[in-house]
């Protein structure tokens, strides 16, 4: 095998290749939310993380599938489960918020060391990007996939822009960094199902 062949799988293993995979393919749907974001359109998305939210919040306020949420998350995590990977939605059970909040994924993935500060590194192809200041101004308020690395920045698979999906260039300078997810992350046999 070519040494170039070699070089490029070390740098997107193959789980990573898939989970860009499946958010290209996603992000082309433009699946879009109601007025409520919520819909059988992206109750896919919402499906994955309802009961967490249910569990967190002492309540079954999200079991009404006509009451949505901000999917950003829920989007990148049904991702992450259709390529494979398999986590809890609250992977820190002592953490205050679920997968369905951008802080929960930069505390997961600093306590487990796969954070990965911008400007530490350069984004790769599979990576989850956590944003600051993109959705409503404040530091880590959006999510997303990286599917292509592009000289201004990348370009990203989101869920809940504007209230739908797709694939949206972002410079880096938005980035607070990037969750890496090991190869073969598979802690639901370790990690409380919350």
């Amino acid at each position: 095998m070519p040494s170039f062949v070699k070089s490029a799988e070390r740098q997107h293993p193959r789980a990573r290749r898939l989970l860009a995979a499946v958010a290209q393919r996603e992000a082309a749907l433009e699946r879009a939310g109601n007025a409520q974001m919520a819909g059988e359109a992206i109750e896919p998305y919402l499906a994955t993380l309802r009961e967490a939210l249910n569990q967190n919040c002492r309540s079954t306020e999200y079991s009404d599938l006509a009451k949505g949420y901000h999917w950003c998350c829920a989007f990148v995590y049904y991702c992450c489960l259709q390529a494979g990977f398999r986590f809890p939605p609250k992977p820190v059970p002592s953490y205050r918020y679920t997968l369905a909040a951008v802080p929960a994924w930069h505390h997961w993935a600093q306590a487990e060391g796969f954070f990965l500060p911008a400007g530490s590194s350069s984004p790769e192809h599979g990576d989850i990007v956590l944003y600051n200041n993109v959705a409503c101004g404040q530091p880590l308020d959006h999510i997303g996939i990286v599917v292509e690395v592009i000289p201004e920045g990348i370009l990203s698979a989101e869920g809940n822009n504007d209230n739908r999906a797709g694939i949206f260039p972002r410079i880096s300078s938005a980035a607070e960094g990037y969750v890496r997810l090991p190869e073969n992350l598979q802690l639901f046999k370790d990690a409380q199902r919350v």
